[in-house]
């Protein structure tokens, strides 16, 4: 499948008109925890041509193809994911630590780290992830749950506890963030992890006592310690300098 994927970015490379930065594995793959019959979700950072910024008319920033199969490739540019950037999203934090890259431009990574240390909002990122605990809570009111749902809230639930305590955007990967769980269901979500690999995206659990327990009292303290935290403002400057820095460097089509 790694074939498949980096010649379908290469051939999007083609098509666009663009240079891909980094791409890489986002999802249930990227965080540790796949199903049997999991998508590849395959996420990029693209740039074009230094004079496609100045056109009257801005050329897409999002690059969007129809899944195929088990691939689901999606991109952004690097101005947008900038943009978002600066606003703390947690998108780019994640993507820019994925233990899986199917591709990354020459030093690119490590530039891109030293941006994000810039830009982290604890209360933005918090948020972001009780969020996607919020959107999922009604599936605990029913006597099975997806995992795929039980680990995008335990997941979303850590991420969040993980911002809250080290003042730091979390890791990308479950099995890092696992060390914040209570020692009463560390075990039974080790043997969960290890059952979501053996089965599909539609396997259905009865949660324990204890597991619903924490998420009932985790979810409502993390909402409450969330409100605690202040809004961090950035400056623009670092960000404008590094947008320079990354057209010059891969302005491809530049004549001498």
């Amino acid at each position: 499948m790694e074939d498949k994927i980096i010649d379908k970015l290469n051939e999007i490379a083609r098509a666009e008109n663009v240079t891909i930065l980094f791409a890489c594995e986002s999802g249930s793959r990227g965080w540790g925890f796949p199903s049997v019959d999991s998508d590849y979700d395959v996420r990029f950072i693209f740039v074009r041509n230094m004079e496609d910024y100045s056109s009257v008319f801005l050329p897409d920033m999002d690059l969007k193809f129809p899944i195929n199969g088990e691939l689901d490739v999606s991109g952004w540019d690097i101005k947008k994911v900038l943009t978002l950037l600066f606003k703390s999203n947690a998108t780019p934090f994640e993507w820019i630590q994925s233990p899986i890259v199917y591709h990354e431009e020459k030093g690119f990574k490590i530039s891109f780290l030293e941006q994000i240390e810039n830009f982290f909002c604890a209360r933005r990122q918090v948020h972001h992830y009780l969020g996607t605990v919020r959107s999922k809570m009604m599936d605990l009111d029913r006597k099975t749950i997806r995992l795929k749902s039980l680990f995008y809230i335990l997941r979303s639930l850590l991420a969040a506890e993980w911002s809250i305590v080290h003042n730091s955007y979390a890791p990308m990967a479950f099995e890092d963030l696992a060390v914040l769980l209570p020692d009463n269901i560390k075990d039974e979500i080790k043997a969960l992890l290890s059952l979501k690999s053996r089965v599909d995206e539609r396997f259905e659990y009865r949660l324990s006592s204890d597991i619903k327990s924490y998420i009932g009292e985790q979810f409502p303290y993390l909402v409450r310690e969330a409100k605690l935290l202040p809004i961090t403002q950035f400056e623009k400057q670092k960000l404008e300098e590094y947008l320079k820095f990354t057209l010059y460097s891969h302005d491809y089509q530049r004549t001498p």
